[in-house]
């Protein structure tokens, strides 16, 4: 009984992925065909890889890591800036041992 109820299932969900597969998934599809058949080739090879935008910017590995390594710089030489121009005063320590009071 178990055997049989187990190969129920197989079979009703084998059947509910082929229907799945079977519906049309992209109703547009043939509309999007037609429009890239009248389209001129030679507008769509200029035009590929192309943003609306213009938000693309090419990845350079040296490039990105040389500017990490001048905003650091920049950093430090602005917190070296700050700490010059705010100097911290400490009480000098008493060569005999601890302040009492």
């Amino acid at each position: 009984m178990k055997k049989q109820l187990l190969a129920l299932s197989f079979a009703l969900a084998f059947g509910l992925t082929l229907t799945a597969q079977s519906a049309d998934q992209n109703p547009r599809a043939q509309l999007a065909y037609k429009a890239y058949q009248t389209e001129n080739p030679t507008d769509h090879a200029n035009t590929m890889g192309v943003t609306m935008d213009q938000t693309y910017e090419a990845y350079d590995p040296i490039l990105i890591k040389e500017a990490r390594r001048q905003e650091r710089r920049d950093f430090r030489r602005q917190l070296r800036l700050e700490r010059a121009r705010r100097p911290q005063f400490i009480a000098p320590r008493r060569p005999w041992g601890w302040n009492r009071w």
